[in-house]
């Protein structure tokens, strides 16, 4: 949770995070959270719905999208490791992307008349590459950040928990207006969406000056291309070796079960009210129910985390997760509002965790990537997060979501079939139960926690001042092989210092 003192406390030669920089932090993620919930949860009804574009077409473009997103997110991060600029080599992305910002997310709910298959798929598919290149060029280097302006555990918790908070606050936001805004265009849903996206294009492009002047780079980082090759094998070589990385292979899985989960369960949550429980205009109450939960709930998480470790309190949060799910099984058209407002508020309970915790731990394992490269590569995992972020939405669950809807016979429009819907409510409990079940087996396998940290951060400044690698304690050394998952003498910034030493001494 955000301190309520004035300043939190600064390691030697750091700058003191004060409360208007944990704030000015966090505000950035008003677009990163807003954004993606209003494109998980309408855009595809809207292409189906409003458009009239078929539904497999509809998935098959999110997936399409996802080849760009395989070049320019980890491009971005290699980029941002190694810009020069008055500016700061991440913090002058704010400035520039703030436009672009706002005017992708307009184009993206653009109304076009026309009844090709082929002209609507090919639009909808540049708008939406637009829209994830806008996200790439500020959120990688916004996500870069914690790990750069402070090296202190529970600071950099209350980093990320301002993100989430300020990302739940939007999605609250975000899950309620834009119902309201479409309902005031009840017979015109084209124009209801294009005014919808003028709004929120506006407010997500705002905050961007206020997360450059409130934020700061560690100037010690310095420029990053040192000892890496150039071009696009070298980019591609640099950030493929982040999966060498234990923690971050396993945070990898506890995201993308976590938030592919979350996907599923937005995207058709819509779809969920209008055609099984022939409730729509419950959406804004439910939803409403559940995101205010996630919200409420995000403090308590994280003083979990503090005290337990994150494998902990993510455990407990989906463990929630899945029993709410179940819940929704009591569930029908006939059950009475308050009914349905409780289950969702207990879905959010759970689900708080699934969205706070995997952006808590990637200053973490960036750590343990310093450990193994002897480089801070804060760009390169913030672009694997981008990446990871929107291919999670957009290659797997929105394009499964396409394909099931129209396997199973579902009609844009019109009353479903038993069938159809048996089989919706099917997909609808069971993938986010599986993926739940995949994220807490590999929770149970995450190493970091306050004590194996703390021995880390202690390892890193002792290599960093010009300790020895051979002078290691036997338990930094086991804790360190069990964090990075290769032998501690094959650890770069530990052998780099004995080669110095070495070279001293020749």
């Amino acid at each position: 949770m955000i301190k309520q003192n004035n300043s939190d406390p600064a390691a030697p030669g750091e700058r003191p995070v004060r409360l208007i920089n944990v704030i000015g932090y966090g505000v950035g993620d008003i677009y990163g959270g807003g954004a993606f919930l209003i494109v998980g949860m309408l855009f595809m009804f809207f292409l189906t719905e409003v458009v009239g574009l078929k539904p497999a077409l509809a998935g098959l473009m999110f997936g399409a999208g996802k080849i760009w997103d395989g070049i320019s997110d980890p491009l971005m991060g290699y980029i941002s490791d190694r810009t020069k600029s008055s500016h700061g080599r991440r913090r002058v992305y704010f400035l520039w992307g703030a436009v672009p910002v706002a005017l992708t997310f307009v184009i993206l709910w653009l109304p076009i008349p026309s009844d090709s298959q082929a002209v609507l798929f090919a639009y909808y598919l540049f708008a939406y590459i637009l829209l994830d290149a806008a996200y790439t060029m500020v959120m990688t280097p916004y996500s870069a950040l914690p790990a750069e302006m402070s090296a202190d555990f529970k600071v950099r918790n209350r980093l990320s928990t301002s993100r989430l908070l300020f990302s739940g606050l939007s999605s609250l936001v975000a899950a309620v207006v834009p119902a309201m805004i479409l309902g005031a265009f009840p017979d015109a849903p084209g124009t209801g969406h294009l005014v919808m996206g003028i709004v929120f294009g506006t407010i997500f492009a705002l905050p961007w000056v206020f997360v450059y002047r409130t934020t700061w780079e560690n100037p010690a980082h310095g420029d990053q291309s040192a000892g890496t090759a150039s071009g696009a094998v070298g980019i591609l070589s640099d950030f493929l070796t982040i999966l060498r990385n234990r923690s971050f292979r396993i945070h990898f899985l506890m995201y993308v079960a976590a938030y592919t989960a979350m996907d599923v369960l937005m995207a058709l949550f819509t779809y969920y009210l209008t055609y099984y429980m022939r409730r729509p205009g419950l959406y804004s109450l439910a939803m409403g129910s559940l995101m205010v939960a996630q919200l409420v709930m995000m403090p308590a998480y994280t003083a979990i985390a503090n005290r337990r470790g994150k494998a902990t309190a993510y455990t407990i949060g989906l463990s929630i997760w899945a029993v709410g799910m179940v819940l929704t099984t009591q569930l029908g058209p006939e059950s009475a509002t308050v009914a349905i407002a409780l289950v969702c508020a207990f879905i959010g309970t759970g689900t708080s965790a699934g969205v706070l915790i995997p952006y808590m731990i990637l200053p973490f394992v960036i750590d343990v990537d310093e450990l193994m490269t002897g480089r801070q590569r804060s760009g390169v995992y913030a672009g694997a997060m981008t990446l990871m972020r929107k291919l999670v939405q957009g290659a797997i669950a929105l394009p499964m979501i396409g394909f099931m809807l129209q396997s199973i016979g579902f009609i844009p429009n019109q009353a479903q079939s038993q069938a159809t819907l048996t089989s919706f409510f099917t997909f609808f409990i069971g993938v986010p139960a599986i993926l739940i079940v995949a994220g807490i087996a590999a929770a149970s396998r995450f190493r970091i926690n306050p004590r194996t940290h703390a021995v880390l951060e202690r390892e890193l400044i002792r290599l960093r001042a010009g300790g020895q690698a051979s002078e290691v304690e036997p338990e930094t050394r086991r804790i360190c092989e069990l964090l990075s998952g290769i032998p501690y003498d094959s650890c770069q910034l530990a052998t780099a210092r004995d080669s110095a030493d070495e070279g001293d001494r020749a």
